[in-house]
């Protein structure tokens, strides 16, 4: 019998010129054609990995009998047209989507109604569920009502069938890495592209965030899966790959099989130079128990930051979101022991999470600055996914939840000037803050990462934080009021051209981010891309702010003291030019903020090592983009 044509669609965004191979849809066909009966049966004729325009992926898809899609918020709504085209153009094609965008079974409803295209949801774990619908499928009379995990559509009404349980060992499972499916890829890879690599060392996650598709109870056990991950990581630095992401949710939960693989990494690196980058999540609240491995992957250059991941600073949010932090003193204990140990960290904020407000909020960040935490914040705006409590009525209702439908919040890559049909849902309002007020927390985030985090306003509120007493947030909250009230300055026209943008984002009318074209075609964040002209116009960045606090905040300071500090700032600054410095100052001003001396007028030289790059892009490129967590 003529081997049925089978597809697989897992389509990703190319950033720059890298895309990701296609894991999770290659652990299901791999899975798959491990099986003889569905290898005698079936031909993978085509896997469409990368987003496309609609017309040139369909023109691929010729005379299918089976096509499967992998969903994530960032492919739905393209996978859904791509999927009606394609039942229109073939109405026997049996189509197929698993992944996690697709609707849990208890939230199916009237998706059949709306998607009558779709004959399947896979709902889970999909390797043995995608088996099982692809044995059904060689047989004469097709009955879908005895596999697990699934959702379809009778001709009468949805049916949900019983949930498919977890895998014992997923351990044992085939790889698309050994077992030639990616090989495929490799020798069919469009030359300008550069493939980024994902392996699971660990599936499932113990803890329930509300905001995390994986919080759901079905994947409260952890599978490890460490068996087969050592060949992998060979495949991937004999091909060359830079980047690999380990999809495991809570590396270090295992802390010696966690160790081994690192040391494993490290060695690799070693020996050949590869991977460039071993990207981890780290497990919640255990930062002490991991610091041994974390040390490991610093050591290797193959860490980008260690997380400590708070999301928010505020009890009851905590209590909203059923996460539970480290306190305020273990977080001290926690930054003063990664510090000691020359461990870069990060710390994670959420903001738009319910029970927040805008006060709570701005608070938040400035404790951690408190903290004297400077390293990085990354503070992300809250999405509501659709398999997270976000989604569920009662839950929206409870914390009057309201959400802004956006482009996908993506950076660093070429900007199309179409919008895209697959749109993020960020809570934008909730019972304890307007919309108006989520636009203000936007603007505080944007001026504490660019001014704060990425270096330009930080060494100025370190020293007045100390030498005058001025809190952090009484700092920032002035100088976001100084900007909003001088729109001709520098900041001040960042500022209003970012409220103009998001505006239009809110509204969806266009993509995220800001494009610098003096110096690319790509799109930064809005805090990137100002630190990125306050590099290029420091001169009057420096002005603007010497206006702000003599002016605005009043800071009482005699001169030469005033002219260290605002020296001291821009040689803290990795910006272009020599690669070695030496400065003059008439305090010990270095020692002062980094090693808690009491301040002293004395005459003082410090040599100052930076990037030794002259090309702004290059240097954006490297510094801003690549390192900013370290």
């Amino acid at each position: 019998m003529k081997p049925k044509r089978l597809f697989m669609l897992e389509l990703s965004d190319v950033f720059g010129n890298q895309v990701y191979l296609p894991y999770s849809s290659g652990v299901v066909l791999s899975y798959a054609f491990s099986k003889p009966h569905i290898k005698e049966n079936y031909e993978l004729i085509d896997w469409l990995y990368y987003r496309d325009s609609i017309e040139s992926m369909v023109e691929r898809i010729e005379d299918p009998d089976i096509v499967g899609f992998s969903c994530f918020v960032w492919n739905w709504q393209m996978n859904l047209k791509v999927a009606k085209i394609i039942k229109d153009k073939y109405p026997e094609c049996l189509i197929v989507f698993g992944g996690q965008q697709q609707p849990l079974a208890d939230r199916v409803e009237d998706f059949f109604d709306n998607h009558p295209y779709v004959d399947i949801l896979v709902h889970g774990e999909g390797e043995v569920t995608f088996v099982e619908i692809l044995e059904e499928c060689t047989k004469e009379t097709r009955d879908y009502s005895h596999i697990n995990g699934i959702s379809y559509h009778n001709g009468k009404m949805p049916v949900m069938t019983f949930p498919r349980p977890r895998m014992d060992d997923i351990d044992e499972c085939e790889s698309p890495y050994l077992d030639g499916l990616f090989d495929k890829l490799m020798e069919s890879r469009p030359p300008h592209l550069l493939y980024n690599a994902s392996v699971e060392s660990a599936r499932g996650c113990p803890f329930s965030c509300a905001f995390c598709e994986i919080g759901e109870r079905y994947y409260v056990k952890v599978k490890k899966n460490y068996g087969k991950i050592k060949k992998e990581i060979d495949w991937i630095v004999k091909n060359k790959i830079e980047y690999i992401t380990d999809a495991n949710s809570n590396f270090g939960l295992y802390y010696k099989p966690d160790m081994d693989l690192a040391e494993y990494v490290k060695e690799k690196k070693e020996e050949t130079g590869y991977p460039h980058a071993y990207r981890v999540t780290w497990v919640k609240g255990k930062a002490d128990k991991v610091l041994d491995i974390a040390k490991v992957l610093e050591e290797a250059g193959v860490q980008k930051g260690m997380t400590i991941a708070l999301q928010s600073m505020n009890q009851k949010v905590l209590d909203a979101i059923m996460r539970k932090n480290v306190d305020g003193g273990k977080l001290k204990e926690f930054i003063e022991m990664y510090e000691g140990n020359q461990i870069s960290s990060y710390v994670e904020l959420i903001w738009g999470l319910p029970e927040e407000t805008l006060e709570s909020f701005i608070e938040g960040v400035c404790e951690i600055m408190e903290l004297d935490y400077h390293n990085y914040l990354d503070i992300h705006l809250m999405a509501a996914l659709i398999n997270t409590p976000f989604s569920r009525p009662d839950y929206i209702e409870k914390y009057g939840l309201e959400v802004s439908h956006t482009q996908p919040r993506f950076h660093h890559r070429h900007i199309r000037d179409k919008l895209s049909e697959d749109t993020t849902q960020f809570v934008t309002k909730s019972n304890t803050f307007t919309q108006e007020e989520w636009i203000e927390g936007h603007q505080f985030r944007w001026l504490t990462i660019f001014g704060h985090y990425l270096g330009p306003t930080q060494y100025i509120s370190r020293f007045v934080r100390r030498y005058s007493n001025v809190s952090y947030e009484d700092f920032y909250t002035s100088l976001l009021e100084y900007i909003k009230t001088h729109p001709d300055t520098l900041l001040g026209k960042e500022y209003a051209a970012i409220m103009t943008n998001l505006n239009q984002i809110l509204d969806n009318k266009r993509h995220w981010g800001i494009v610098i074209p003096e110096i690319s075609n790509i799109n930064w964040s809005v805090d990137e891309a100002t630190a990125i002209k306050v590099a290029m116009n420091y001169d009057i960045y420096e002005f603007e702010m010497t206006q702000f606090l003599l002016n605005h905040l009043n800071l009482d300071i005699e001169s030469d003291l005033f002219d260290d500090m605002m020296n001291y700032q821009k040689d803290r600054m990795n910006y272009i030019g020599p690669s070695v410095k030496d400065k003059k100052y008439h305090y010990n001003i270095h020692d002062y903020l980094e090693n808690d001396t009491p301040l002293l007028k004395t005459a003082t030289q410090l040599q100052f090592e930076s990037c030794g790059i002259e090309d702004y892009f290059e240097w954006a490129k490297k510094i801003i983009w690549f390192s900013r967590r370290t």
